[in-house]
Formats: structure tokens, sequence, C-alpha cells
């Protein structure tokens, strides 16, 4: 038997994620072009009013869309009973972002035991 036997199971690996990045792409557009809509409808009028939420400045939909308020905290905005300007000299909500190269320093175990098994290297 060849060395490499299996290997129309990786060309079949592959060319399902190549297929899933598909899918995600169109995802992600589909929810780039919710955003837009959501931050068109949200947009401060001439007085600084959100038309939509009629929320004074800035309007807190508009910043949980962008992910800079969580849930609770732009309900309670709408409703008045907190200032957001105020809640904004506290920083951000978001998570921050790992770079990269964090990401990249992590151990690839689980990967590496999926290919071995996948390619019948490893003997456990």
């Amino acid at each position: 038997m060849p060395e490499f036997a299996d290997t129309p199971i990786l060309a079949s690996v592959i060319a399902d994620l190549g297929e899933r990045r598909r899918f995600a792409a169109a995802d992600a557009e589909r929810l780039r072009r919710r955003l837009a809509d959501v931050e068109a409808m949200h947009e401060p009028d001439a007085d600084g009013e959100c038309p939509t939420c009629r929320a004074p400045a800035p309007c807190p939909t508009l910043r949980l869309a962008r992910g800079e308020v969580d849930y609770e905290t732009a309900c309670a905005a709408v409703r008045g009973l907190i200032d957001l300007t105020a809640y904004e000299r506290l920083g951000p909500v978001a998570p921050s972002v790992p770079r990269l190269a964090d990401l990249l320093s992590g151990s690839t175990d689980g990967i590496d035991r999926f290919f071995d098994v996948l390619l019948a290297t490893r003997q456990d």
C-alpha cells in the first residue's frame, strides 16, 4: 500500500474547508449589510437625538451594535436610567482582540493528533 493512500480524505477535508469559508464570507457580508442598516436607522438627527430610540446622543442601540456597550447598559440608557456619557468614562466593555502572534504561539496538540490519526502515522 502506498504511503499516502488516504490523500483523497485530505482533499475532501480541504474542499469542505473551502466551502465553509465561502459560507462564512457570505454570512459576514450579510451581517455587514445588516449592521449598516442598523447604523443608518440610528444615526442622530440635527438635534443629536436618535430618531428611532428617541434617546439623546450617543445612541445606545448604535453603541450596542458597534460593541461599545453591553445589552443591559443599552437598555438602561434607552429607559433613561443611566447616562451613557458617564458610562463611557469607565472605558470599553468589549473584550480585547488577541494578537495573531499570541494565538499562533499556543499549543496545537489537538490539531497535531487529528492529522496524526487521519494519516495513521501515530500509534496509540
